[in-house]
């Protein structure tokens, strides 16, 4: 069977896209960015958002799974609406036979959160054009990487006392996983699952309090909780924001939904798809070794790279500090600036692979930059009237203004581009916690090299805003735009403000010499 998968990198996706290819099928993974795909399957491009790009993807697919979702959004209802009502009127255009959706459970008399109303209108929107739609609804999924799970296991690991609020006390029913992974395959086989919609879930309904009590106890943990009935939902997600790795406007959703209670009602798949699913217990330790799994290869992965990001970067910093104690427009600047940017270009590539982000931000960047140049050209115009900073900007700038402007800037800009690739690619994936601070460090750090305070404080203020895009866009791309903006407008028009003064002979001593 032909079968497309939105969502193929994500929590649920990358395990049953792997799933289904080990059952024989034809997979293909929808991704954004196809070309760093590297889950099983084959990677199309697609993307919910943008209508244009489905009708390829889905094409010649006899079943279409749809496992995305925007709770990060600030406006995640429309957003969420518009992207389902988009990939269902493709999938009826494309032919496609079914649809199968992992929605949210909740009781449809109860008041609803938006997240489980988002949910709900999704399953309609999808089914809008005609194709049949499979719901499976589910609670919170027990598993490394999914972000309820994620968010419990933080609670219970970070903090030895909780206060929290009246959430605490709803009842879910938690499933692993792997079960939920059964179900979505499941389906495919079950002609009676065709526009249906099923609840499903583990064998136990707990209280919140008592997931996290219960992964305490697996851990060999003791925790005290403390439930405070006027904490606020928003007050709560700000919360989690600052004790999990959950952003605030995820949170709050999240949130919201808690108040719900989620528990199975009909219990109609386990006739359908007969087998026993595993209890709390079981999940919470799957999870938790999948974790150990993976941080040890992420450890090998993290030491290599900080191996290679060390080395580079006490060489860079030492090439940097020569290049610019050498004699300016000579053939020796050149090649050692050259030999900077090779350098960060080799030990950033070298270290492993570098996201870059949103490629489709391209003028916002560039806005950017141009915005920075404005301001340092504000900024140096106050700086001629200090002498100290003007003397340090007569130094640098004298390499633009007595080399050839051409090769000038060819090597400026080359140079910007591998910063941007080793500090904001390979140092930032290094770093760990803290990775703008850790940057913005590195490569304040590697600037005192040339013994210049206007470049060190220039690389401390364009550090940090490289810093916070790489963290805004996901990726080097942003960076790399910025940075060639700001230095090619740097170039292009600071040097004349800081030439330095040509030294003219007396003509009277001159004669007399003579």
């Amino acid at each position: 069977m032909k079968i497309l998968v939105t969502g193929a990198s994500g929590f649920v996706g990358s395990r049953l896209c792997a799933a289904l290819v080990s059952a024989g099928h034809d997979v293909r993974a929808m991704t954004r960015n196809p070309d760093r795909y590297g889950g099983a399957g084959e990677p199309v491009a697609g993307d919910v958002h943008d209508a244009g790009s489905l009708g390829p993807a889905l094409h010649g697919s006899d079943v279409a799974y749809y496992l995305v979702h925007s709770l990060s959004s600030a406006d995640f209802v429309k957003t969420d609406a518009e992207a389902a009502s988009n990939f269902g009127a493709a999938a009826a255009d494309a032919g496609v036979n079914r649809i199968v959706y992992l929605g949210g459970l909740g009781a449809d008399d109860d008041q609803l959160s938006p997240h489980l109303k988002s949910r709900r209108q999704v399953e309609g929107l999808l089914g809008q054009a005609g194709v049949p739609v499979t719901t499976l609804r589910a609670g919170i999924i027990v598993g490394h990487g999914g972000i309820s799970w994620e968010m419990t296991r933080q609670l219970v690991e970070h903090l030895p006392a909780m206060v929290t609020p009246r959430w605490v006390s709803t009842k879910t029913q938690p499933i692993g996983i792997a079960d939920v992974i059964r179900y979505l395959v499941g389906v495919l086989d079950t002609p009676e699952t065709v526009g249906q919609t099923f609840e499903i879930g583990g064998p136990e309904v707990l209280e919140y309090r008592e997931m996290m009590t219960r992964v305490a106890s697996l851990e060999g943990r003791r925790r005290l909780i403390v439930p405070v009935p006027l904490l606020s939902p928003r007050l709560s997600s700000r919360w989690l924001s600052l004790v999990t790795d959950v952003d605030a406007a995820t949170g709050r959703s999240l949130v919201d939904s808690m108040t719900n209670e989620v528990v199975v009602r009909d219990g109609r798949i386990r006739e359908l798809i007969p087998f026993d699913p595993m209890g709390y217990d079981d999940a919470v330790l799957a999870a938790l070794a999948e974790r150990a799994a993976d941080r040890a290869v992420s450890h090998d992965i993290i030491a290599r790279r900080r191996k290679v990001v060390a080395a580079t970067a006490v060489a860079g910093a030492g090439l940097l500090g020569a290049s610019l104690s050498t004699e300016p427009g000579s053939r020796k600047f050149y090649a050692l600036t050259l030999g900077v940017a090779g350098l960060w270009t080799v030990g950033g590539l070298s270290s492993g692979r570098l996201p870059l982000g949103d490629r489709r931000d391209v003028v916002v960047p560039v806005a950017t930059g141009a915005a920075a140049f404005g301001a340092f050209y504000a900024a140096a115009l106050a700086a001629r009237r200090v002498p100290p900073l003007r003397r340090a900007l007569v130094d640098v700038m004298q390499y633009a203004n007595e080399g050839s402007e051409r090769l000038v800037m060819t090597t400026a800009l080359a140079n910007g581009v591998a910063e941007e690739v080793f500090f904001r690619g390979a140092i930032y994936a290094a770093a760990g916690r803290q990775p703008v601070v850790r940057t913005t460090a590195a490569y304040t750090l590697a600037t005192t090299t040339t013994r210049n305070p206007a470049l060190v404080l220039a690389s401390a203020v364009m550090g940090a805003l490289f810093g916070l895009q790489r963290r805004a866009t996901g990726g080097i791309q942003a960076p790399i735009l910025t940075h060639v903006t700001w230095s090619a407008l740097m170039l292009r028009f600071l040097p004349r403000l800081f030439r330095r003064p040509r030294v003219e002979l007396n003509p009277r001593k001159a004669r007399t010499s003579d």
